[in-house]
Parts: C-alpha cells; sequence; structure tokens
C-alpha cells in the first residue's frame, strides 16, 4: 500500500491543503473493541470487500459511519484499522484548514473534501465533526447554521462507496438531521475490567512482563483506551532507564496511580 504524495489533495482559498494522506499502520487487531463494535466492523468490512457483488442486486455497501463516545476511546484509530485492513491510504480532514475565520470560506471547504472523497480509492476521516455539525437550532451564528446544511446536503449526495467515517466525543449535540445521514452509529466507551486486562496484554505484547492482569487492570478503572496505553509506555520508559529486564504488576499500578493523580490535579475527569 503505497500512498500517492503526488495526489491532488483538496485545497482551501488560501491553498493551504484540507486533507493528508498516509499509510495507515494500526490493525484492528491493536484495538480492543466491544463484541458489539467488532461484529459491526466485520461486516461492514465484508461488505467493502464484495461492494461488486452487492451492487449485482442493486445494494451498496455501507459507506457512511458516525462513531460516538468519549475521547481517547478508539474512534480516531478505528479509522486508520479499517484503511489498514482494506489496504487503502488514510485521508484525514484538517479541521483547521476547513474552518476559516471567515465561515463563509467552511462551506466551500467541505464541499471540495467530499468531492474528493468521491475518486480515489481510501478511507476518509473527520474528526470531531461536532465543531460545524452541532445542534442547528442552538447555534446563535446564521453562518455555522449554513455551514451545517451544507454538510448535511452533501453526505446525502454522497456517491461512492468509500467509507466516510466521522467521530464526535459529544453526540447529544449533534443535530438529529446529522444522524440520519449516516449508514452506521456505532458507539465507543471507556473499557470495562476485562477490556483493560485485554488492553495490557497487546499493549505490552513486545516488551518482557509479568504480570497479574486483573490485579493491575483494577488500577485502571475509569480510564479511556488511550490512557491505558499511555500508562504502559510511561512503564516502560521507567523500566529501560532503570535497566530492568521486565516489567511487573507493581510498575504499571505505579504508572497508572501516579498518571491519575495527575489528571486530577490538572482537572481532568477519570468517569
Amino acid at each position: 500500500m503505497a500512498v500517492n504524495s503526488m495526489a491532488a489533495v483538496p485545497l482551501s482559498d488560501e491553498e493551504v491543503p484540507l486533507v493528508t494522506l498516509s499509510e495507515p499502520t494500526v490493525s484492528l487487531d491493536d484495538l480492543i473493541l466491544s463484541p458489539q463494535t467488532a461484529a459491526a466492523l466485520s461486516e461492514i468490512l465484508n461488505e467493502q470487500r464484495h461492494a461488486s457483488r452487492l451492487a449485482a442486486y442493486g445494494l451498496r455497501p455501507r459507506s457512511k459511519l458516525l462513531l460516538a463516545g468519549p475521547s481517547g476511546t478508539g474512534k480516531t484509530r478505528t479509522a486508520e484499522a479499517l484503511a489498514y485492513a482494506l489496504g487503502i491510504p488514510l485521508v484525514r480532514v484538517r479541521l483547521s484548514s476547513v474552518i476559516s475565520s471567515y465561515l463563509g470560506q467552511t462551506a466551500r471547504h467541505l464541499e471540495r473534501i467530499l468531492a474528493f472523497a468521491e475518486n480515489g480509492r481510501w478511507v476518509v476521516s473527520f474528526d470531531e465533526i461536532d465543531i460545524f455539525a452541532g445542534e442547528r437550532a442552538e447555534s446563535d451564528h446564521g453562518e455555522m447554521r449554513r455551514v451545517s446544511t451544507v454538510l448535511l446536503q452533501q453526505l446525502e449526495e454522497y456517491a461512492s462507496d468509500n467509507l466516510v467515517i466521522a467521530t464526535t466525543n459529544h453526540a447529544t449535540s449533534l443535530d438529529a438531521a446529522m444522524w440520519r445521514r449516516f449508514d452506521e452509529v456505532l458507539t465507543y466507551r471507556n473499557p470495562t475490567q476485562a477490556q483493560i486486562a485485554m488492553l495490557l496484554v497487546v499493549k505490552l505484547r513486545k516488551f518482557p512482563s509479568k504480570i497479574n492482569k486483573e490485579q493491575a487492570s483494577r488500577a485502571f478503572a475509569g480510564m479511556s483506551h488511550a490512557d491505558v496505553e499511555a500508562v504502559c509506555l510511561d512503564a516502560m520508559r521507567k523500566s529501560v532507564l532503570a535497566g530492568a529486564k521486565m516489567i511487573s504488576t507493581d510498575d504499571l499500578v505505579a504508572s497508572a496511580t501516579a498518571r491519575k493523580k495527575r489528571h486530577k490535579e490538572a482537572g481532568k475527569s477519570q468517569g
């Protein structure tokens, strides 16, 4: 899978790239998902791989997905993992370029991105779509309401079978009409204790360790998937610098406790 660096990506009115193309490196095996989410993604991949078979019966694969849930629960990585599974590049929308200080430009930028998404073969990822797709009735800015309407129209008219994946940390803020534009909505949550134990195995698989997964996972209660990974990285770095040959349960518990304390001091809730 080679990313064509010369691909004509859409540009903003200021001629700044609206998207970035990259070669995905995260696979679904790197993620710990709920059984329901994993099953839905497996079905979606099967539909994507057999789009021509579906077309013979007048059917199309699901192509517009909304992933909703707290920050750090694996939504963005899911988009990358789907691209990896399909063997195609990942296109990330650059919101900093899309949302202009002149809001009239934002709608044009969205139109260019979705037109681009229909040409070529890739997965297109919109992170934090609620930034410009919140409740139109609650918006006190007429221009942003117009942008939301344009996005709804563009999603409705989107004709490609390429996956367009939007994520949101604030699903309740989305306009109800926005939900209807997606073929599938998947919910993400912080990992359960059992999922944390599995996540520890995945994140430590390339580093010597001897841990009690059940005991260690209790120290991670309330953390997101991203937090668990960060703690594992903390513990690995400390072990390497201390000259230790493996990570122990105590190492993980100490790193998790320290990170929770830092988050508490910074005012970040652990659920």
